[in-house]
């Protein structure tokens, strides 16, 4: 089976660089830390690995974590990441501390996330927001300030060529932040810790801190899982085989569903018998078939198909046996019947339930004596062709009618195969989600990585009545339309019978709450605390409405 990659990466990373002794080191404000690039190493392959996470997931082409001082005056720290020809680079764009330029103090003033395109930063200053040392002018930027209990520790930054960031992408990489911004606290913890053990011995309480600091640490191990259920929600399916499993060349799938299926085909395959092949339409029967006829014995004559649903009932005779010139009007010319073009081979009769009454006699004298004549004809031919037929009607129910001969029936029904309908083989529909990916996109000459768990989670919740023909013609739809690298959501259309019922569209209770809260902040142009702030026209603590700001992934980006 294949399985989904879920993990946060840095987990584990991150946990090491909580759990040691020095680890205040990698976050100290003093410059002489700039100094030592040991002591800097952690944090910007912290940030260097997030932005590995983010980039392909919501096509953000440059990212900066910019850290200030307490006094929040001056830039002591600022690292920049960049994927440049397909590798992700971060470095250090700053190596003593700077005074904040007036760009900066109103990024630094942000209190909440903020989307400022270059047409805003140019109407409010005359100047796009550039980075410091940096030839590259994006178009359009996100900030995120970094703040713990009120502190602000710096600015996460994202910035983009094309697009601004989704909101989707704004949501995440808040929490992204707030990860980073409790971090930094956890590190200042101890190091004010280890600065009052030194310089206080007798008086301080060690205890405290040290406490302190580790409640911290745990809670910040409980936001990485938490991130690592988030990011799982964006991250791209990596295929692993299922070592053990019996698979076939030409079909897609491993559920205990299709290895029945795998273990029948082998018996049969090289056998002379005749296969009644029953699924659901759009399961593959004729996949089936050919991988049958493939590795037979007769497998050096191609497969001649016929569907006996396309083709009229005054034509199907003539079709299947063919006809000599003259014998009916139209018959210009004498024509070979598929029964003689699979002489030696297979014929392969999909729909075979659709045949008519009478047409049936016919058939079913040719599969007894192995010998016909073609219409209009007085020649005997006799015929070797191995039958493998089709359908997804219930044969019984037909002849339990009266409409389909039961000789007939027990005839074709010497080897049934049933295929199960993708609803009941769903741990199959990433594999096939991913074979028509690939697929699709080497056909258009594009490049795509997959799909979401989130899209693969929204397949595997739909029950498919076009099965895998539905599931294929879908994945290459949303080929077509893809607009990056990762296919991040699947949008499944509405069936007639859904179509039918029009529901005026209701907000979720998240909208609702979303949109009154955006309504305020635009009321109270973007203030939040104080007199006329819109915490206090909502009635609920300044901290509280930054937090639900985050949450609900707003921007100021109408305000400013």
């Amino acid at each position: 089976m294949r399985k989904q990659e879920t993990n946060f990466d840095l987990a584990d990373d991150i946990k090491n660089l909580l759990a040691a002794p020095d680890a205040s080191h990698y976050f100290e404000e003093r410059s002489e830390v700039s100094a030592n690039p040991e002591k800097n190493f952690s944090l910007r392959e912290l940030f260097q690995g997030v932005f590995a996470k983010l980039h392909p997931l919501f096509s953000i082409d440059c990212g900066a974590l910019i850290l200030y001082n307490k006094e929040m005056d001056h830039i002591t720290r600022a690292y920049l990441t960049e994927a440049t020809s397909g590798k992700i680079s971060c470095t250090e764009i700053l190596s003593d501390p700077v005074s904040l330029s007036l760009i900066t103090k109103e990024i630094a003033g942000f209190d909440f996330p903020v989307l400022k395109s270059r047409k805003n930063w140019i109407d409010d200053f005359g100047e796009n927001h550039c980075l410091s040392n940096h030839p590259a002018e994006y178009h359009f930027h996100g900030y995120i300030p970094l703040e713990s209990n009120g502190r602000i520790f710096g600015t996460f930054e994202l910035h983009n060529y094309e697009r601004e960031l989704s909101a989707d992408g704004l949501t995440f990489c808040c929490n992204i932040a707030d990860f980073i911004s409790g971090l930094l606290a956890v590190m200042e913890e101890k190091e004010h810790s280890d600065l009052g053990k030194t310089h206080y011995p007798a008086a301080c309480d060690e205890s405290k801190p040290s406490q302190m600091a580790v409640e911290k640490t745990r809670k910040l191990e409980n936001e990485i899982e938490h991130l690592n259920a988030q990011l799982s929600e964006f991250l791209v399916f990596q295929p692993a085989e299922n070592v053990g499993a019996i698979t076939h060349r030409d079909i897609v799938g491993n559920s205990p569903e299709m290895q029945r299926v795998y273990k029948l085909m082998n018996r049969i395959s090289s056998s002379e018998t005749t296969v009644l092949i029953l699924g659901e339409t759009g399961t593959g029967k004729e996949l089936i078939a050919r991988a049958i006829h493939e590795e037979s014995a007769r497998k050096h004559k191609g497969m001649i198909k016929v569907n006996c649903a396309a083709i009229p009932p005054d034509l199907i005779e003539s079709e299947l046996f063919g006809h000599e010139k003259g014998s009916f009007t139209g018959a210009t010319e004498r024509r070979i019947g598929k029964f003689e073009q699979a002489h030696n081979g297979t014929l392969f009769l999909d729909e075979v339930g659709e045949l008519a009454f009478g047409l049936q006699v016919k058939l079913l004298r040719v599969l007894q004596e192995k010998e016909m004549e073609r219409v209009g004809g007085k020649t005997t031919i006799i015929t070797n062709v191995r039958i493998i037929s089709a359908t997804n009607s219930n044969l019984l129910k037909e002849v339990e009618a009266g409409r389909f001969r039961s000789d007939l029936f027990y005839r074709l029904n010497v080897f049934p195969i049933s295929l199960p309908p993708l609803r009941n083989r769903k741990t199959d529909i990433s594999l096939l989600a991913d074979f028509f990916l690939k697929k699709f996109a080497e056909k258009s000459n594009r490049t795509l990585q997959g799909f979401t768990r989130k899209a693969i989670a929204i397949m595997e919740a739909y029950s498919w009545p076009g099965n895998v023909r539905e599931l294929e013609h879908l994945v290459e739809r949303h080929v077509v339309m893809a607009q990056g690298p990762v296919i991040k959501d699947v949008e499944i259309p509405e069936n007639t019978e859904q179509a039918s019922f029009s529901v005026a569209a209701v907000k979720t209770i998240f909208e609702n709450e979303r949109d009154h809260i955006f309504a305020v902040l635009e009321l109270c142009k973007g203030k939040i605390s104080g007199q006329n702030g819109a915490a206090k026209l909502l009635g609920v603590p300044a901290t509280t409405l930054n937090s639900k700001i985050k949450r609900l992934g707003l921007a100021k980006k109408h305000v400013f």
